[in-house]
């Protein structure tokens, strides 16, 4: 793998250090093991993603998606800023215009004095090392993979970008460094056009606003929203962020509206959601929902009365890329978007709690457009969040968004199910998937996450969704799997025909006031 530099005597001799070095980058080179495959009683659980990533090495990981981390033409500052949000070990290749020589643009631990640190690459006709360290390899690419093991002489070993270790195959990688080489073209293009626009496109969308009268009536409604307790603007149990919290989000926000670049916009408003969160959390000891949180988020936007949000919304709404719409961004964005829509809805004598039908079909319809082009599920649509609908005789249904790790089981999620949809007797309900017409009961040992990584993997996927509701007491886990893939059959349990509600279709009308069960899933 790599070796220190010889003197001219010592290649005289034979060094003993070759074998070991060979030896060493033969198992370097070779894919990971699997986690949760290794020998032991204490062996971690495959998720259902890791046993597919072992067939890359790092080097694999380096070599296919040099576009992604060798930014030759990048400055000190625009590395910072690229690395500023990235955990501790993140990294860029640039070339230092002070030095004159390539360096690695490491994310240091969270000190503000130095967020990012260069370290020198020595290059001669043959070899590539770090400045400080006897250890030579033959290329850049060796170098990097070397230092994503062993830290030699950096304070901790390379980290890479989650989309490049996370990636299943070379097509995965190939993906993954177009889209490398894309950033570089689109942040070309948003400092030479939109940097310019911005405060002229801000300006005019706020003269439209004040002419047609719709700024001053959300500058109202955001005085009347802001005067009302959190239990009037639908919040539950959860204690509300402080003053001085709530100042710290509302300058947050502030440096948020002077970016440009939609997806540093969306980075901001990712920490502030997620300082929200740890709000409540630790105000309560206790975990929340997607449901829970809306209903905060308009709070705490009352409280920061900055109506030019709904403007910086809309922005990063229409300009953010389509793939990043997906997973924490497209999530956060959407309830500040419902947030918003509750505050210019909002009546005195009536607190808004729950979204329009009209903001809901705007959503929908948004949706649909900026991802229409989408060709590839991403990474967050496979892991971290699932949506369930409760199914019922008497009322209709309703659906809630939950975190579901890609190592839950089904009887892990029934059990979170009947927590959050409040069900009294769970030992009668279970989880059904139902798809093209049917409807099948899952087995209490399958993952939930892995069906769905199998379903959006297909190459014409068909609409699904994933429902908690009370068995038949006649039902049973028949294997009739004749409507499932062959992939998909060895994960499914079928559930009995007989088991239907009401002897009805699989997508019953809604009752009045409810949204029907194609309608509320539609988002899985």
């Amino acid at each position: 793998m790599g070796r220190k530099t010889e003197t001219a005597e010592e290649k005289q001799k034979p060094d003993a250090r070759v074998g070991l070095s060979e030896e060493v980058g033969r198992l370097f080179l070779q894919a990971s093991p699997c986690p949760g495959r290794g020998a032991g009683p204490t062996k971690a659980r495959d998720s259902g993603y890791d046993s597919l990533r072992c067939r890359l090495s790092v080097l694999d990981r380096l070599m296919h998606t040099h576009p992604v981390w060798l930014q030759l033409g990048l400055s000190r500052q625009d590395a910072a800023g690229i690395l500023q949000d990235q955990p501790a070990g993140s990294f860029l290749v640039r070339k230092s215009t002070s030095l004159q020589k390539k360096v690695i643009s490491l994310r240091m631990d969270q000190d503000p004095a130095e967020l990012i640190k260069d370290f020198p690459v020595k290059e001669s006709q043959y070899t590539f090392s770090l400045e400080g360290s006897d250890l030579c390899f033959a290329d850049l690419f060796r170098l990097l993979a070397f230092c994503c093991i062993s830290r030699d002489v950096l304070p901790f070993t390379l980290k890479l970008p989650e989309a490049i270790s996370s990636a299943r195959s070379f097509a995965d990688l190939e993906k993954v460094a177009k889209l490398g080489a894309d950033r570089v073209l689109e942040k070309a293009m948003l400092k030479c056009v939109l940097k310019p626009l911005k405060p002229s496109v801000s300006a005019a969308l706020k003269e439209f606003q004040m002419r047609s009268g719709s700024w001053q009536e959300l500058k109202e409604n955001l005085s009347l929203a802001k005067a009302r307790r959190p239990q009037e603007m639908g919040v539950a149990d959860a204690l509300p962020p402080d003053p001085v919290a709530v100042e710290k989000i509302r300058q947050k926000f502030q440096t948020m509206c002077k970016l440009y670049s939609p997806e540093k916009k969306v980075c901001m408003l990712l920490r502030v959601c997620k300082l929200i969160y740890t709000i409540m959390e630790d105000n309560s000891g206790r975990l929340y929902g997607a449901d829970d949180f809306l209903p905060m988020l308009t709070y705490v936007l009352a409280q920061c009365d900055m109506p030019e949000l709904d403007n910086e919304i809309m922005y990063m709404m229409e300009l953010l890329d389509p793939s990043l719409l997906h997973g924490e961004g497209g999530y956060y964005l959407t309830s500040a978007y419902g947030a918003m829509s509750l505050i210019k809805n909002f009546q005195e004598d009536q607190a808004a709690r729950v979204l329009s039908s009209e903001t809901r079909d705007t959503l929908h319809q948004w949706h649909r457009r900026r991802t229409t082009q989408r060709s590839a599920p991403s990474i967050d649509d496979f892991q971290n969040y699932l949506r369930v609908a409760l199914q019922e005789l008497d009322s209709g249904c309703t659906a809630k968004t939950l975190q579901v790790q890609p190592y839950t089981t089904v009887e892990e999620l029934c059990q979170l199910c009947a927590l959050k949809f409040k069900v009294l007797d769970p030992e009668n309900y279970g989880l059904f998937l139902q798809m093209e017409g049917s409807i099948q009961q899952l087995a209490a040992d399958t993952h939930p996450q892995k069906i769905k990584a199998e379903l959006h993997s297909r190459p014409q996927p068909v609409p699904f969704h994933f429902v908690y509701r009370r068995m038949s007491k006649t039902s049973s886990l028949s294997p009739d799997l004749s409507n499932a893939t062959p992939d998909l059959s060895r994960l499914l349990a079928a559930s009995d025909p007989r088991a239907d509600l009401n002897n009805q279709s699989t997508d019953p009308p809604a009752p009045s006031g409810s949204s029907s069960l194609s309608s509320i899933s539609a988002s899985v």
